[in-house]
């Protein structure tokens, strides 16, 4: 890559790590400060409805309480259950709201009983008989008017519920809130029911029951429906949850937009029955399932902020906590959807992005002309000592003013100059060192040649000299002790000295024959020149077992290998060169030997167990041996490597090139 490019990448990433990092970090810190100031607006209006239900809840009961214990409706409860009593059971309402006396409690009673229950919100105030339980009196008369919550249609709801665990109280204030649940007289709308009981002094005369209004609940939730007033923007709603994780008041995309939610459910995978329920009732109370890790840990008694998924399968941070209100175990969640949370973070990130491009092309722009400025000498520079790469040492950089690269070039300069200069004694130097280096080459050239030619010389002369001893000391040897017989027959058997004597002779011949053949086996085996290789290597290894005593053993892959005789000479005497040194300095008990021929290469390993060669014998210049022993090798292209292990022994291993007899020839 060149300067120039190097350069303007360089400002490239310097601009793109600089914005990348400011703008990552800007945008971290938004989005946690954004997130942390929304789950405080969530948590301050979780407070604020938390405190806003419980103390509905709360002064719930206290009107119910002041109301049973109103004269009026202590009143109304005698007047109504008395106009009950005495009416055959199956036809009790009918009968008495004919009477006369019903219409006349009716026309005194009914009318503020019904502003009572307009006044404090509530659907519906029932007064109940406390020995039969029958309904006597209902604001709202529907079906439930006139049953019986222990004997009646509806003795298995909620009001039943409410109903009995006031009757089995003795409590005087003792007041029973039960959840919302179906209730078939208001079309199987939810419906949640307060009571307590009415005592005229000491004695219980009925059980009043106020039932209470979703509206008012909703009310107090969307604080009458005005979400952007309250800060929770377009998405977002605070609601109630019950231990059954289903909502106790309506969903606030349920209220806002009753089709859209139907559809979110339909294309949430909902079960048909339960959005036809939605649509029937007209509410999420009770329907709407809210199965969230906030519902989870509220209803486990946790307080806490969180991003989770809500019921509608979207991304939301939520601020969680539960209620305390008496008698059931709701929760309280204030949620807003992250989208609408983070819609600002996310128009920063644009705008950080766009500004971002153009501080790029910015620092695009002005790495391009700064590398120009910078990279102009410097590739001129570059060119200057190409050039003086090339050899040309009397061309010279052009200085282009005082600065850094200014100096750089009169130091180039200045560096070209005594390059020139040193490269002139240099050549002189190299000239007259290649000249001692060709005469030192063709010196150990000539010296190799000539102990190749003075070994060779030594072997014909072992070989002639062997011969000789053969051909005439062996033969006068041989005829001598031929002749000494002979005089031994023929002498008579008196002269017993005289036999002792040739005897003797014929030993001593014997003796000097046995000499005579050793000595030219030492100069010259005759193996060698008869059989080849192969056998004169087995013969040696066997005699060297034989007069040393060391366990020797060979083995020839494949077992006949033929080379020319002065290869065949060169490995022989290596291999006795070894079976030598062994037998003189290693200590060794036994020794294995491998000659092995693989394509065109001879190979020779000897392994002894001896106390193992060092490395200074090794490189030792008086091991004339060793040194015989490579320049053997080295003459034919081979190579000989000895490595000695401490009290482990010694491995020699000799290689070089194979050419067969016939092949010389």
């Amino acid at each position: 890559m060149k300067l120039k490019t190097r350069l303007q990448l360089s400002f490239l990433s310097f601009g793109l790590l600089s914005v990348g990092l400011t703008g990552w970090q800007s945008f971290e810190y938004a989005r946690s400060s954004l997130e942390s100031l929304t789950f405080d607006r969530l948590t301050s209006i979780r407070e604020t409805k938390k405190r806003q239900i419980e103390t509905y809840f709360h002064q719930t009961r206290i009107q119910v309480v002041s109301l049973a214990e109103n004269r009026v409706t202590v009143d109304a409860m005698k007047e109504y259950s008395a106009s009950f009593h005495g009416v055959s059971p199956g036809t009790g309402l009918a009968n008495a709201m004919k009477s006369d006396r019903f219409r006349r409690i009716d026309a005194r009673y009914h009318s503020e009983l019904r502003n009572i229950a307009e006044r404090f919100g509530y659907q519906d105030i029932f007064l109940v008989d406390p020995a039969s339980g029958e309904i006597v009196y209902s604001v709202a008369r529907r079906k439930d008017f006139g049953t019986s919550l222990i004997l009646g249609p509806y003795r298995s709801s909620n009001i039943a519920a409410a109903y009995r665990d006031v009757r089995a109280s003795t409590l005087p204030e003792f007041v029973r809130f039960v959840d919302f649940a179906p209730y078939e007289p208001t079309s199987m709308k939810p419906a949640a029911f307060v009571a307590t009981s009415i005592y005229d002094g000491s004695a219980r005369v009925g059980v009043l029951i106020a039932q209470m209004s979703i509206d008012e609940i909703n009310n107090v939730m969307t604080s009458g429906g005005h979400w952007l007033q309250e800060g929770l923007g377009r998405t977002g709603e605070t609601y109630i949850v019950g231990d059954d994780f289903r909502m106790r008041n309506d969903s606030r995309f349920f209220i806002q937009d009753p089709a859209g939610y139907i559809g979110m459910l339909r294309h949430s995978g909902a079960d048909s029955g339960l959005i036809n329920q939605i649509q029937s009732r007209s509410t999420s109370i009770l329907l709407q399932e809210v199965k969230t890790d906030a519902s989870r840990e509220s209803l486990s008694g946790a307080t806490d902020t969180r991003i989770i998924d809500d019921y509608r399968g979207v991304s939301v941070l939520s601020s969680f906590t539960p209620l305390a209100i008496p008698d059931v175990h709701w929760v309280m969640l204030s949620e807003i959807d992250a989208s609408e949370a983070f819609h600002p973070v996310f128009e920063l990130r644009e705008r950080l992005t766009f500004l971002s491009l153009a501080l790029l092309l910015g620092a695009v722009v002005v790495g391009f002309v700064i590398s120009r400025t910078i990279s102009g000498p410097i590739l001129a520079l570059a060119k200057d000592a190409e050039a003086l790469g090339k050899g040309d040492f009397s061309h010279r950089a052009r200085v282009r003013g005082t600065d850094e690269i200014g100096s750089l070039a009169q130091t180039f300069n200045g560096m070209a100059a005594g390059i020139m200069e040193k490269t002139g004694q240099m050549r002189g130097e190299i000239s007259e060192r290649k000249r001692a280096e060709d005469r030192l080459k063709t010196s150990r050239e000539r010296l190799r040649n000539l102990s190749t030619h003075l070994q060779s010389v030594r072997e014909d002369e072992r070989r002639g000299v062997a011969r000789e001893i053969h051909d005439e000391l062996g033969q006068a040897l041989t005829t001598l002790k031929l002749d000494l017989s002979l005089l031994k027959d023929e002498i008579g058997p008196g002269a017993r000295e005289a036999k002792k004597r040739i005897a003797s002779m014929v030993d001593i011949c014997d003796t000097t024959i046995k000499s005579v053949k050793r000595i030219i086996t030492e100069l010259r085996p005759r193996l060698l020149d008869d059989l080849g290789l192969t056998a004169a290597m087995e013969w040696m290894s066997e005699e060297f077992q034989r007069r040393t005593g060391i366990a020797c053993r060979i083995s020839i892959v494949p077992g006949e290998i033929v080379l020319d005789p002065e290869r065949s000479t060169a490995i022989f005497r290596i291999f006795q060169e070894t079976l030598t040194n062994i037998g003189r300095h290693s200590g060794a008990t036994s020794i294995d030997a491998v000659l092995g021929r693989k394509g065109e290469i001879i190979t020779l390993e000897v392994r002894d167990n001896g106390r193992g060669i060092s490395e200074e014998e090794i490189q030792d210049p008086r091991s004339f041996g060793l040194i015989g022993m490579r320049e053997r090798a080295k003459y034919f292209g081979g190579s000989l490597t000895i490595k000695g292990t401490p009290r482990a022994g010694t491995v020699v291993t000799v290689s070089l090139e194979a050419q067969s007899e016939g092949a010389r020839s």
